[in-house]
């Protein structure tokens, strides 16, 4: 098999792996009072924040006045706070608050028990082979992140 080939058969069974997961865990988002655009603002500033406006919408691909009214609504919420730069008064920083945090957090936390329990039924050989394959996945994703912000 030539590495085309694997890939592509990596990808389906990926693709498999993260379908179920998503049936059997899915994120209690209908609970929220939060549309996708805002979700995505947490995201984006629990995974890069804290974030100027400006940065939110180029992370995003949206307009400026887009992604301030995105703020604007998940400030009113009180999951992200806006507050002055430290190194730089002019700019105004947006940065998730305790409450935003642990909202991303039990959100992330509802998917890991399907996790462990797929990988509970793994053989041992099979786990070791496993974290091998996501450390190297890893490594090229903290490469690749590295190489961006250059």
């Amino acid at each position: 098999m030539d590495r085309d080939e694997l890939i592509q058969l990596i990808i389906e069974e990926m693709r498999e792996v993260i379908a179920y997961l998503h049936r059997r865990s899915p994120p209690p988002l209908d609970a929220l009072d939060l549309s996708m655009a805002q979700l995505k603002v947490l995201f984006t500033v629990s995974c890069r924040g804290p974030l100027t406006i400006s940065e939110v919408a180029e992370r995003l691909g949206i307009s400026l006045p887009t992604a301030s009214h995105l703020v604007d609504r998940v400030v009113q919420l009180g999951l992200v706070a806006r507050r002055e730069d430290e190194r730089d008064r002019r700019r105004t920083l947006v940065e998730l608050t305790e409450h935003g945090e642990a909202l991303l957090r039990q959100l992330r936390q509802g998917n890991e028990q399907p996790w462990r329990e797929l990988l509970c039924e793994l053989s041992p050989d099979d786990l070791e082979a496993l974290l091998r394959g996501v450390r190297a996945l890893a490594r090229v994703v903290r490469r690749t992140r590295t190489m961006s912000r250059l």
